[in-house]
């Protein structure tokens, strides 16, 4: 219903994935799934295709974003078909906890739907994810289920709000939370202080968040005239991430890599992209967080990837056109 009235009756999207237009010479635009086309996730065929897809090439869960402003869950169908089903690929939950903006960045401007903690206090959040933390299936590390915060910082008293949050899982006789803070850079509301610090216990890599940005010059790349977007290097983010866990990997991080990232498909002349992502870079930097975290307790082996099927942020471990 918002995206109707949002953006036009019937809009997906697809719709933007499939009017992306290359910014450069060479540059893959539009990306267009391969082996199931413009899928709707609540069609039941769907993800069991997608999870035996996933399970087939050794992904072990799924980490859904989860919508839920002031009370009301946005986009939940999906979720709900996963609860529902009692078998499946393990999943677990992030709370997508951002503004949604026309610009797409979770910011404040042109504002859509807004995060109103004064409406209905971020304590009651829990509430509304308890049936899937306690799903046979959902995801556990150590026996803990994880659950994971998007903009931590954005929560008013969030120690005392993941205290409460604990407490309520544990009333609800699901044992002990495994709470994860996405690692965000201060102006995407990252955590001040340790996750301790704050009541979580361990920060989630999310690259490209906190990690360095290295601009590549336009010159030379044939870029289209109008365009006004950033073109980054993704060799330079990968060589970044891999030596910055190097030197972190002692500290309650749990690593995370990128297949690429390039929203043109939502912001066509004003994108943000990661130029060079391929798959020989990609699998170097997944490699070398495996092997970090080998030094760690068996069941304490995570590495999140991002992403399984962001299209239109064009980081996509689904089959493409081109991968």
């Amino acid at each position: 219903e918002q995206n109707n009235q949002w953006w036009g009756p019937g809009f997906t999207e697809w719709t933007n994935v499939a009017s992306g237009r290359p910014a450069y010479l060479g540059h893959h635009q539009p990306k267009l799934p391969r082996d199931m086309g413009f899928y709707d996730l609540d069609s039941p065929w769907v993800m069991p295709q997608q999870e035996q897809l996933a399970h087939q090439y050794g992904v072990s869960a799924f980490m859904y974003y989860h919508y839920w402003f002031a009370g009301e869950p946005i986009l939940y169908g999906p979720i709900r078909r996963r609860i529902d089903r009692t078998e499946g690929l393990p999943f677990c939950l992030m709370w997508a906890n951002e503004n949604w903006t026309r610009r797409w960045d979770g910011g404040v401007d042109d504002l859509l739907m807004h995060q109103d903690y004064s409406k209905v206090p971020a304590i009651e959040f829990i509430h509304s994810v308890m049936d899937a933390l306690a799903h046979p299936e959902y995801f556990r590390v150590n026996g803990r289920p994880v659950l994971s915060v998007y903009r931590p910082a954005q929560i008013p008293y969030v120690a005392e709000v993941v205290r409460k949050w604990r407490e309520a899982v544990r009333e609800r006789g699901l044992g002990e939370l495994l709470l994860l803070a996405v690692d965000m850079e201060a102006s995407f509301d990252g955590l001040d202080g340790t996750p301790q610090d704050n009541g979580f216990d361990a920060l989630m890599s999310f690259p490209p968040h906190n990690l360095e940005w290295t601009w590549k010059q336009h010159t030379g790349l044939q870029v289209r005239p109008g365009y006004r977007g950033n073109i980054f290097e993704y060799r330079a983010l990968a060589e970044n991430s891999m030596e910055r866990f190097g030197r972190r990997k002692e500290e309650a991080l749990v690593p995370g890599v990128m297949i690429g990232f390039d929203n043109t498909a939502r912001r066509p002349d004003a994108s943000d992209m990661w130029y060079g992502a391929n798959p020989y870079t990609f699998r170097r930097w997944l490699a070398s967080m495996l092997v970090n975290v080998m030094e760690r307790p068996s069941k304490d082996r995570v590495v999140f990837i991002n992403a399984w099927n962001e299209w239109a942020e064009g980081t996509v471990l689904e089959p493409t056109d081109k991968y």
